[in-house]
C-alpha cells in the first residue's frame, strides 16, 4: 500500500509555496487531476506541484536557498572539522616533562556536548521562545548573521521565504546537530591520530579537592555503556591514584614516573567517551531533530495559503449530483414522438463519451456516480480502427455521453448504427450533456434536436436519457 502522507521534502515545500503565489488552478482542472491518480493527501498535492511547477517562470526559490545551504554546509562544516582536529592538537600536546590532563579533555569531549545537547531539549520544550534565548550560546548563531554578508546569501531574499519561527527552528536545531557532530569527529580524529602517533602521559589535576575513589565512580559511570564489552576501556582505582598529578614544580612525582608505561591507558576511555557521548549521542540527536523537522514541515505545507483549497477541490466534486428537474418523462409535443427519461441505470457494462477528452470523462463519471465495468473515450480524435476495436468489445449495456449543443454528425450516427448492431449488446442509453458551467443540464432547444435526429433510428434497444 502506498503512503499517501509521505513528507514533503524542504525543496518540494519551497517549490510549491512559490508555485501557489504564481497559479492555484481551477477546481475543473485539480478535481480533474485527483480523478487521473491513485495518490491522495500530500502525495496527491507534491504530484500537482511537479505537474503545474513549469508555470513558475522565475528563477526557483528553492533553488537559491538550497545553493546557498550547500555552501553555507560545506564551508562551515569543513571549517568545523579542522577546528576540532587542531583543538584536539592542541589539548594533546604533550612535552614529556606535563602530563596531559584528562579534566581538559573531559570537559570538551564529554562536558560541552552534553551541554549542547541539554540546551537543545531546553530549545524544544520552552517553545520559539526559549529557543531564540538559547541560540545565543551557540557560535552557530552569530557566524549565520556574519554568512549574510558574503555575496552568495546576498542573492536571497530571506524575507520572501515561507519560514514560520517554528520552521526556523527546527532548521537551525538540524544544523546545530550536524556541525558539532563534526567538531567533534575532528576531536577524535586527532585523538586516534594522536594517540598512534606519540607516547603520551594522561593525568588528571584539579584545585578542587577530588577523592580518587569519587572520580572513579564519576568516570565508571560514564562508561557504563561500554564497560561490559569493553572493560580496559573503564579507568581502575588504581590508574586514578597513580595519575593524580599535582603541580608543585616543573618535575613529575617520582610515583607517576615509575608508573609513566600506565599513564597512556587513559586513551581508551577517552576515545570511548568522545564516541560515546559526542558522535554516537549526538547522531541520536540529529535524527531526532530531523524527524522533528519533517514533522514540522508537513504541517508547514498544510498552512500554506491556497493548500486547503486545493485539497478541499481535489477531493470535492466539481458539480452537483442533484438532478434540477423532476423525476418525469419528458416528451417533445407534436415534433417528436420519442421519449426520453432522466434516470441512469444502476450499472452498464461500457460508458462511452463521445468527442470527450479523458480527464472530462473521469469528472463526467464523478459527477454522474455512473457505474460502469469499462469506460472509453470514441470519436474526436480516435481514428476508425481505434473507434472498430472498442464496438468489437461491447457487450450488455451501454451508456454514450454526446455534447447536446452539437448537432449529431453522419459519424455519430453511424458509429451509434454500429452499437446497436451488435447482438451481445442489448441496450443503448445515449444522453447529451449541457456545459459544465449549466451544471451539464442540457436545455429544451438542443434535447429536441437530439430526439428528432435520434427517432430516425428505429432500435428497440435505443433510449434518451435527458439530464
Amino acid at each position: 500500500m502506498k503512503n499517501n502522507t509521505a513528507n514533503f521534502s524542504f525543496k518540494s515545500y519551497l517549490d510549491l509555496a512559490q508555485l501557489l503565489t504564481k497559479y492555484r488552478g481551477t477546481h475543473e482542472e485539480n478535481r480533474a487531476f485527483a480523478l487521473s491518480q491513485k495518490e491522495k493527501g500530500l502525495k496527491l498535492l507534491s504530484l500537482w506541484k511537479d505537474k503545474n511547477l513549469h508555470r513558475v517562470l522565475d528563477e526557483l526559490d528553492s533553488f537559491k536557498y538550497l545553493h546557498y545551504l550547500t555552501l553555507f554546509t560545506s564551508l562551515f562544516g569543513f571549517t568545523l572539522l579542522l577546528l576540532g582536529f587542531f583543538t584536539g592538537v592542541a589539548l594533546l600536546s604533550y612535552s614529556g616533562s606535563q602530563p596531559v590532563n584528562v579534566i581538559y579533555l573531559l570537559l570538551v569531549m564529554v562536558g560541552f556536548p552534553l551541554f549542547s545537547m541539554l540546551l537543545s531539549l531546553l530549545s524544544l520544550f520552552t517553545g520559539n521562545i526559549g529557543a531564540k534565548i538559547f541560540s545565543h550560546f551557540s557560535p552557530l548563531y552569530y557566524l549565520e548573521k556574519v554568512i549574510n554578508f558574503f555575496p552568495f546569501a546576498k542573492q536571497i531574499d530571506f524575507s520572501a521565504l515561507p519560514f514560520s519561527s517554528t520552521l526556523s527552528k527546527w532548521i537551525f536545531l538540524k544544523r546545530l546537530q550536524l556541525f558539532s557532530f563534526l567538531f567533534a569527529l575532528g576531536l577524535f580524529l586527532a585523538l586516534v591520530l594522536t594517540v598512534v602517533s606519540k607516547d603520551i602521559a594522561f593525568a588528571w589535576s584539579s584545585t578542587l579537592a577530588i577523592d580518587p575513589v569519587a572520580f572513579q565512580h564519576v568516570l565508571s559511570f560514564l562508561a557504563s555503556p561500554w564497560q561490559n564489552f569493553f572493560p580496559s576501556a573503564v579507568p581502575s582505582l588504581e590508574l586514578i591514584e597513580v595519575s593524580h598529578y599535582f603541580r608543585l614544580g616543573d618535575k613529575l612525582d617520582a610515583n607517576m614516573v615509575q608508573n609513566a608505561d600506565k599513564l597512556g591507558a587513559w586513551w581508551k576511555f577517552l576515545a570511548m567517551a568522545t564516541l560515546t557521548y559526542a558522535l554516537l549521542l549526538r547522531l541520536v540527536f540529529w535524527f531526532m531533530m530531523k524527524l522533528g523537522f519533517n514533522q514540522q514541515l508537513k504541517k508547514e505545507v498544510l498552512r500554506l495559503e491556497g493548500v486547503k483549497r486545493l485539497l478541499k477541490e481535489f477531493s470535492t466534486p466539481f458539480v452537483s449530483t442533484a438532478s434540477h428537474k423532476p423525476e418525469q418523462h419528458l416528451e417533445i409535443k407534436n415534433e417528436s414522438t420519442f421519449l426520453a427519461t432522466d434516470m441512469f441505470s444502476d450499472k452498464y457494462a461500457s460508458l462511452l463519451a463521445w468527442n470527450y477528452a479523458e480527464k472530462t470523462l473521469r469528472l463526467l463519471q464523478d459527477t454522474n456516480k455512473i457505474t460502469a465495468t469499462k469506460s472509453y473515450v470514441v470519436g474526436g480524435k480516435n481514428s476508425f480502427a481505434q473507434d472498430k476495436a472498442i464496438v468489437d468489445g461491447l457487450e450488455g449495456k451501454v451508456l454514450i455521453y454526446v455534447k447536446a449543443w452539437e448537432p449529431p454528425t453522419m459519424d455519430f450516427m453511424d458509429f451509434l448504427a454500429e452499437v446497436l448492431a451488435k447482438d451481445s449488446v442489448n441496450a443503448v442509453e445515449v444522453c447529451p450533456l449541457g456545459t459544465a458551467n449549466e451544471n451539464y443540464s442540457s436545455n429544451a432547444s438542443d434535447m429536441k434536436m437530439w430526439l428528432q435526429k435520434l427517432e430516425t433510428i428505429h432500435s428497440d434497444k435505443l433510449e434518451v436519457i435527458d439530464v
